[in-house]
């Protein structure tokens, strides 16, 4: 919602205005996704595909990939990266394991805020995820100067009289602002004056999973979810199938008001002109599990993911290397693109909360070191991996004796480098992996 003037009385309606209309369509949305994340009402939204008659031979049947395939796909955090500033180390908390969930929510919906406060008793920050939240903007700009959300963390919680938290930051007309206001207009004062204690920063820090388009709210997996809302079902009715494929008992020439008791243990004796029989299905209950497996390949495959439908230790590192190729350039775009300005924003924000709620001061200086993410290899098939990718400008010898010993200097990598070259014209035969790996010993 974007906000050209601004005075406490146009704020207040503005907040009011924004509480009536309630949550939109985005906002549903994103409660829907969290649903198949959590494994909440999976089963409410097959049975609208199926008429009550057929759910009364069969439960409804479902599985859930989608944070299975998420946890896959969002890497950046497996391992924790390596913040360099002591102080920020000391009162940074569980920030590390915090992440890996926060990676995949916003993997899971696009778009994801952070919520950081100051843990008074342990002397540590304290997090928390805001997924449901009104942004307001300034004109002609991008990230929000004001932030409104739920107090309750879930979006079903809502009552007659909700209670919402607001932040602002400082701008030219007017001061932060932070306090709580009820659906039915009261201002509940949190802090002095109702002034935002940060000045002009939000303790919220954002995470977009796609680079700015037209939206605010990024895009999240709304292709993984329905595709395993279609996946359930297929499932479903190969289960029906299955209830099924024994036949379908069939009476002929009787009343309707009449019954026939029948079972293996029972005699069955029909009435004068009537007739039994059953109706056997004719489906192709393979080729249902292949499409199912195909859909389930789709999906996989559209968010980075490989799926083995054989023997896992069958495969070899070069093989699961060359397959993870999208993956990995994936991880590397994820890394540089979202989570290095994440968390560099993200000391900032910190800074400030520790300078006014700790009186602790963080210093200036901050570097962070993500993990490499490799496949294990055995030597034979490094050589393979490395020969090939060498061959394609994927790697280059600098880069591989960076990964393979992070303690080299760029002095020594040259080094190796020139004495490559220099033996070069003696080592014709062997491969450039090779000379690499002997120049190393």
């Amino acid at each position: 919602m974007i906000i050209y003037n601004l005075t406490e009385k146009m704020l207040y309606d503005l907040l009011m205005d924004t509480i009536e209309e309630g949550y939109n369509k985005e906002m549903e949305e994103r409660e829907r996704l969290l649903d198949y994340y959590e494994g909440i009402n999976l089963e409410n939204d097959i049975k609208g595909y199926f008429d009550s008659d057929s759910l009364s031979q069969i439960p409804p049947m479902y599985i859930n990939l989608v944070r299975n395939i998420i946890s896959r796909r969002a890497l950046v955090y497996q391992q924790s990266p390596v913040r360099f500033n002591d102080n920020y180390n000391e009162v940074i908390g569980d920030l590390d394991s915090f992440m890996k969930q926060f990676e995949q929510l916003t993997y899971l919906l696009g778009t994801e805020a952070l919520y950081t406060h100051w843990d008074d008793v342990n002397k540590k920050l304290k997090y928390r995820p805001i997924h449901f939240f009104t942004p307001f903007f300034k004109p002609n700009e991008d990230e929000p100067f004001a932030i409104m959300y739920q107090a309750e963390s879930h979006l079903q919680a809502r009552t007659e009289d909700a209670q919402y938290m607001f932040w602002s930051k400082d701008t030219e007309d007017m001061e932060g602002k932070h306090f709580m206001i009820s659906s039915r207009g009261k201002i509940t004062s949190i802090v002095p004056d109702d002034r935002n204690p940060y000045g002009d920063i939000l303790p919220f820090n954002i995470a977009h999973r796609h680079p700015f388009t037209r939206d605010f709210f990024r895009e999240g997996a709304s292709d993984l979810v329905d595709g395993m809302r279609s996946i359930n079902i297929m499932l479903t009715e190969l289960a029906l199938h299955g209830r099924f494929q024994l036949g379908q008992p069939v009476f002929t020439g009787l009343d309707t008001e009449q019954r026939i008791n029948f079972g293996q243990d029972k005699a069955l004796v029909l009435p004068e002109g009537a007739n039994f029989n059953y109706a056997t299905p004719n489906a192709n209950v393979q080729a249902m599990i292949e499409s199912t497996k195909y859909m389930v390949d789709s999906i996989a495959q559209s968010n980075n993911v490989r799926i083995n439908w054989t023997d896992k230790s069958a495969e070899s590192g070069l093989s699961k290397k060359m397959s993870q190729l999208d993956l990995m350039d994936a991880l590397r775009s994820d890394t540089e693109q979202i989570y290095r300005p994440f968390e560099k924003q993200q000391f900032e924000i910190a800074k400030r909360i520790c300078e006014v709620s700790g009186g602790i001061n963080l210093g200036d200086q901050f570097s962070i070191d993500f993990a490499e993410r490799e496949v294990p290899m055995s030597t034979d098939e490094e050589i393979k991996y490395y020969s090939w990718a060498f061959q394609n400008d994927l790697e280059t010898r600098q880069s591989y004796l960076r990964k393979k010993n992070p303690d080299l200097q760029e002095e020594e990598i040259q080094g190796i480098v020139e004495q490559i070259d220099a033996e070069q014209p003696q080592a014709q035969e062997e491969t450039l992996i090779d000379q690499i790996i002997k120049a190393q010993q």
